[in-house]
């Protein structure tokens, strides 16, 4: 079981899926069938099932991901120490994400 584990993780490390999604490459993924195969697949069944609640929370969730790697988030911290000035911003974005998820999964 190891044996199959071990080479499944070494074919998806090998779709640079993984590093792109870590380093916010999104010129990279949108390049990458390995990513937008997938996501089309799972986007065209949300469509077919007519689920645009879900399709509002996958969009959110990659503005998210986008919006945490910009370059505004890069300035919110500074020499180990937070910039409050851009720090409010940044937790009122996320906590309106989590107001609206939340909103779309209990509506």
């Amino acid at each position: 079981m190891g044996d199959v584990w071990q080479g499944f993780l070494e074919k998806f490390q090998a779709t640079e899926v993984p590093r792109q999604l870590l380093e916010h490459d999104l010129a990279g993924l949108c390049h990458n069938p390995w990513f937008l195969v997938p996501l089309g697949l799972l986007l065209l069944w949300m469509v077919y099932r007519n689920a645009w609640r879900d399709i509002a929370i996958v969009a959110l969730i990659l503005g998210l991901w986008w919006f945490s790697g910009s370059e505004f988030m890069d300035g919110t911290v500074v020499d180990g120490k937070p910039i409050l000035g851009k720090l409010v911003p940044v937790i009122g974005v996320f906590l309106a994400a989590v107001i609206i998820i939340a909103y779309l999964l209990f509506l």
